[in-house]
């Protein structure tokens, strides 16, 4: 049975999941021993070993306070894997007015196709 639970599948979306965090403690203890943790990550996952750690509570206060949950780093790279590997089979199901966490799609995306329905509908009435 072949697995996608590979090294260079964890490889990717390790450099997937390390973009705009480079320089973060999490992300820097983990490139430390890049190669030993991908190994690992890659025969727990084989395996079926594989637990996720801890996640780290803290607070932001901008633009409201509120309580943020955020997965360890080297779990955030399975979620990586994961996406990489879920991702196109579940694009193919969702409409095109779908926006929250695709590529190419998101918020200002959806805000702009609102604006467009909106000005349709003002258009109709009009006539």
């Amino acid at each position: 049975m072949q697995t996608y639970f590979t090294f260079a599948n964890l490889h990717k979306a390790y450099l997937d999941c390390r973009k705009g965090k480079t320089e973060t403690k999490y992300h820097l203890q983990f490139f430390e021993n890049l190669e030993e943790n991908l190994l690992l990550l890659e025969r727990q996952l084989q395996s079926r070993t594989y637990k996720p750690g801890r996640s780290i509570a803290f607070v932001v206060q901008k633009p409201k306070i509120r309580e943020i949950f955020a997965a360890d780093f080297r779990d955030r790279v399975v979620h990586h894997l994961l996406y990489n590997y879920l991702s196109p089979i579940f694009e193919r199901f969702f409409i095109y007015d779908s926006w929250a966490c695709r590529k190419g799609k998101g918020t200002h995306g959806a805000m702009l196709r609102l604006v467009e329905f909106a000005r349709k509908l003002e258009r109709e009435r009009e006539s």
